[in-house]
């Protein structure tokens, strides 16, 4: 776990408290729901012990996903524990240009101004219950709309085509909406009595009907497993169809003639099942002596070890299939047959106390036809995200940001109109909603009210002050060994937002707003955005306005700005370019001619920085070693490389040793007192 993943994790309790537990109805579940449900699901996969990536050599989908989460999740903790600072409120009578990655960037800062210190939330409420067409907002409200349609679908696109697992999980997420019976849910919920139809919904959802259920029922049987419902089936279906592909290749590698002896495969099957403790062992001698996995576990039954460069590969493979077989079986178990089964109670328990929210909505809303825009819209992203490949495995078709964003146009107004039912029909329910997303959004202000010792500005939100007195608190030898690294990760940050703001731009002007989204298809890949300076290299870089700026020399001063940059960013500075075998650094050399029209997906990343923090903690998970001739790895190192894509970040060889004691030294000084700060909050 990365320093920077574990002040993550410290502020999470805050974000939990403020934002999920008060939202309305759900603060009102009883305190087992809590303490027992949730607790004891999140227990049961604690206990599981599921598999590391490292173990794999590959990045799992379960570490896909949580870095997702650990970079999305740094902007509200960020803007939670530094503040969003009031700006001059210009939005009323401001003009944005929606053809302007600027406008649309300005648009989106002026709108968060208004939803916190202003009554933006009260005016697209407003509007949004008389008209439910977009043009009929103010211009501030098209630019927020505009800004967030874009990066929704970079975001889409990044996480099901970019992302290591994307297809995988593309995979998962079709195969369990070919279960959901949409027709027997939109038909239900046409009944016009609403506890006629929340009964039957949850009949549908939540009742186990099977042959122990109903025997359990009757008494005629005890049996702690009364089968599964609706939900619990779906996940069952759905991962025992991938167990059973992944049961099939396991096959054929036994079957494969002079490789791997049954000894030496039943062995590697055998150490999914080993303990948590057995496994971190063999796995921590696997990383510090940097050899395979599969080497050492080899060596540790006392069988052959000695493997050639295929067999190596070969039980590799093996060890990763029968890992994420025992994976599966395990979430099955913790899903679908714990007993007693607390993610049934968890869901009744949450249908119980939203029972006034869903009566509102039934009588606001079309639920059965805004189910079946959901449905349309899922089966589109399905459609669009599939990369098409030939016969040979490559890829011929790879879908862009472009496509997703014609998606998105496409649906928009099922969302308005979803919206302007809601608004025009259910003030009540509007109302409540109100209250606490006003009361959500004053929490990002900063307390300026608290005492002030350690500098202006101070307050319980505020963490200028604190972070000053930290910084102070440090000898003068260590604040002139990090302010260096602190400018190289504020020069690589500004890098990174104007490099942002310019495939926004690009995007914008290649996707004009298509009503088709099949219209998208036609249009060619988007160029790949160019390298953003690297930090490490001259003395100017670019800065979020596009313009040059030209760092002060090194007098020693300390710049609170550097330090607030470095810890509210997160991300990892990066290191400038390897050199090359001459000697020369430069720029990596352009691929061939031949290459060059081969769709290649990581050429097409959309705007958002949150997506270069995502990369950025993807590529730091270590990998065991793939030979025994190759060193522990870093997840960057095994992915496809884009010639003007920025730098990698923080891969771990010795070229980029530099850049990793640089960022073990920031943590080592400030680590544990911002994880301080942050857990006195």
């Amino acid at each position: 776990m990365t320093p920077t993943l574990r002040s993550v994790i410290f502020a999470t309790p805050t974000l939990v408290s403020n934002f999920v537990v008060t939202l309305p109805s759900l603060r009102n579940v009883s305190e087992g729901f809590w303490k027992v449900q949730v607790e004891e699901i999140i227990d049961n996969f604690a206990h599981a012990n599921l598999s590391e990536s490292y173990d794999k050599g590959a990045i799992g989908l379960r570490k896909t996903l949580a870095t997702a989460i650990s970079a999305l999740i740094e902007y509200p903790v960020r803007g939670r524990f530094g503040g969003f600072f009031p700006q001059i409120d210009h939005s009323t009578q401001a003009e944005y240009d929606l053809t302007s990655a600027e406008d649309l960037a300005r648009g989106f800062q002026d709108f968060m101004n208004g939803c916190v210190y202003g009554t933006a939330l009260e005016d697209v409420t407003k509007t949004g219950a008389e008209t439910d067409s977009l043009e009929d907002h103010s211009q501030l409200a098209k630019a927020f709309h505009e800004f967030v349609l874009v990066n929704l679908a970079s975001f889409i696109h990044f996480t099901l085509v970019l992302s290591p697992q994307g297809q995988y999980l593309l995979k998962l997420i079709e195969s369990a909406n070919k279960l959901i019976p949409y027709m027997l849910i939109r038909q239900t919920l046409k009944i016009g009595n609403v506890a006629s139809m929340i009964n039957a919904m949850v009949r549908i959802v939540l009742a186990k009907m099977s042959v122990t259920g109903v025997t359990n029922w009757i008494g005629l049987t005890k049996s702690k497993d009364d089968g599964m419902n609706l939900l619990q089936y779906i996940i069952s279906t759905v991962l025992h169809w991938d167990i059973r592909e992944l049961e099939g290749r396991a096959s054929k590698i036994k079957r494969e003639p002079a490789q791997l002896s049954q000894e030496q495969l039943q062995t590697l099957k055998e150490y999914a099942s080993k303990s948590q403790a057995e496994q971190e062992k063999l796995r921590q001698e696997s990383y510090d002596r940097s050899i395979p996995i599969v080497t050492v576990i080899l060596r540790s039954s006392s069988l052959p070890h000695n493997l050639t460069d295929l067999q190596q590969s070969q039980a590799l493979e093996y060890l990763s299939l029968n890992l994420a077989i025992r994976d599966r079986r395990e979430i099955i178990k913790c899903l679908c047959h714990s007993y007693p089964d607390q993610l049934t109670a968890a869901i009744r328990q949450v249908v119980d106390v939203y029972e006034p929210n869903i009566r509102s909505l039934h009588n606001a809303v079309n639920l059965s036809e805004s189910l079946g825009d959901l449905e349309a819209f899922i089966h589109d992203i399905i459609k669009v995200a599939k990369i098409q490949v030939d016969r040979s495995g490559e890829a011929t078709e790879v879908p862009s940001v472009a496509d997703f964003v014609a998606v998105n146009r496409k649906h928009q107004y099922s969302l308005h109109k979803f919206l302007h039912q809601i608004c025009k029909n259910g003030p009540e329910f509007v109302s409540i909603y109100m209250d606490w997303a006003k009361k959500a959004a004053s929490r990002f202000r900063p307390d300026t009210t608290g005492s002030t010792s350690s500098g202006a500005g101070t307050g319980s939100n505020n963490l200028t002050g604190q972070l000053n007195a930290l910084f102070n608190t440090l000898d003068p030898v260590s604040q002139q060994e990090i302010l260096p690294i602190l400018d190289q990760h504020s020069r690589y940050m500004d890098a990174m937002q104007a490099e942002s703001l310019d495939r926004l731009q690009r995007l914008i002007k290649s996707c004009p707003q298509l009503k088709n989204p099949a219209a998208a298809k036609l249009h060619s890949q988007l160029p790949s955005s160019p390298t953003p300076p690297s930090p490490a290299l001259g003395p100017a870089s670019a800065s979020a306005s596009g313009r040059i700026r030209t760092p002060r020399p090194d007098t020693g001063a300390f710049s609170l700005s550097r330090l607030q940059q470095y810890f509210k960013a997160g991300d990892t500075p990066k290191t400038p370019p390897s050199p090359s075998p001459s000697g020369k650094t430069g720029p990596s050399p352009s691929p061939s001619p031949s290459n060059n029209n081969k769709p290649n997906p990581h050429n097409d990343r959309g705007p958002g920085t949150f997506l270069a923090r995502w990369q950025d903690l993807l590529d730091q998970t270590p990998l065991t070693p793939c030979t025994t001739t190759t060193a522990t790895a870093r997840s960057s190192d095994l992915l496809p490389k884009s010639s003007e894509s920025p730098p990698a970040p923080t891969k771990y060889n010795n070229n980029n040793k530099q850049s990793i004691d640089n960022v073990r030294l920031i943590h080592e000084k400030l680590g544990p007192g911002f994880r301080k700060i942050l857990a006195e909050r």
